[in-house]
């Protein structure tokens, strides 16, 4: 039988590689929940203004949770400090993202959700991490 040989990893690279597969999956996930929710709003036909930006809230803070648990599961430690991370760096590209398509750069909005998106991906992360193990 043929062993497999691990080849170690330094510590700044696991970082860097677990914050870069975060960010991807949290922007996928973002994607395909911003793709479902314009579908459901345009097969029903008529959405309250209203319920607009607290939509785009919930799906950014979905993303980023599931960044954070996504770049903490895969580096294995520090997970609140890696989650908030890929929570901030989520928020930057959809700010990005809105100022190219707005050219409106700061509000109370934005401001809004990038609380929310570091918070949500620093318990993602955390959660990932720093939960019980089962005994069995």
């Amino acid at each position: 039988m043929k062993s497999v040989r691990m080849i170690p990893m330094k510590p700044g690279m696991l970082l860097l590689r677990s914050a870069l597969f975060g960010i991807v999956g949290g922007t996928a996930i973002c994607t395909v929940l911003l793709l479902l929710s314009a579908a459901v709003i345009q097969a029903s036909g008529k959405l309250p203004q209203d319920l607009l930006q607290p939509l785009v809230l919930i799906i950014c803070g979905v993303s980023a949770f599931f960044s954070g648990v996504i770049s903490a599961k895969i580096s294995g430690k520090r997970g609140l400090l890696l989650g908030a991370g890929c929570g901030f760096l989520l928020f930057l590209l959809c700010m990005l993202g809105g100022v190219v398509n707005t050219h409106d750069v700061a509000s109370l909005s934005s401001l809004t959700r990038m609380l929310v998106m570091v918070s949500a991906g620093a318990l993602g992360g955390y959660l990932s991490v720093y939960r019980r193990q089962k005994i069995r």
